[in-house]
């Protein structure tokens, strides 16, 4: 009886984890749509109904991935280590990754401040790798002032 209680229980948890992942697809898509949207009307683009389509084609094939890793999961339950649905959670943070990206593309043709988030970023990291000895974040963001002026 216990038995059958974890497994039931290991089941619904990776469930609920795979439908986490769909919403996450789901919402990815859908935040590229809208910055795409964005980017189209500010650089005075007519919005066509084929790019539009386009998005649920994306998902549809987005979708598919996931489910293949989600069959790989299922054969991963033969082993007692393999708990969580580890290739949905990758190939899910796969399609965050390329949506991203693309929303990043979607502000720098909209000519948006935003599309200089990740370099501004990756500034910031490699001005903070120079000091090995920092020990509060507000001696990092000294460093940072400093490196501005």
């Amino acid at each position: 009886m216990n038995l059958h209680l974890n497994i039931t229980q290991d089941i619904g948890h990776g469930i609920m984890v795979m439908f986490l992942c769909f919403c996450l697809v789901l919402f990815s898509v859908v935040i590229d749509l809208f910055t795409g949207i964005q980017a189209a009307r500010k650089c005075k683009e007519k919005l066509q109904s084929h790019i539009l389509r386009r998005t649920v084609n994306k998902v549809i094939s987005y979708l598919t991935v996931v489910f293949f890793g989600i069959f790989i999961d299922i054969l991963g339950l033969c082993f007692p280590w393999y708990a969580i649905p580890y290739c949905c959670i990758i190939t899910t943070l796969g399609v965050i990754l390329i949506e991203g990206k693309s929303v990043i593309e979607n502000h720098a043709k909209a000519k948006n401040p935003a599309a200089h988030v990740p370099e501004t970023v990756l500034d910031i990291a490699e001005k903070l790798r120079k000091y090995d000895n920092i020990d509060t974040l507000k001696e990092a963001l000294e460093i940072i002032e400093k490196s501005r002026k």
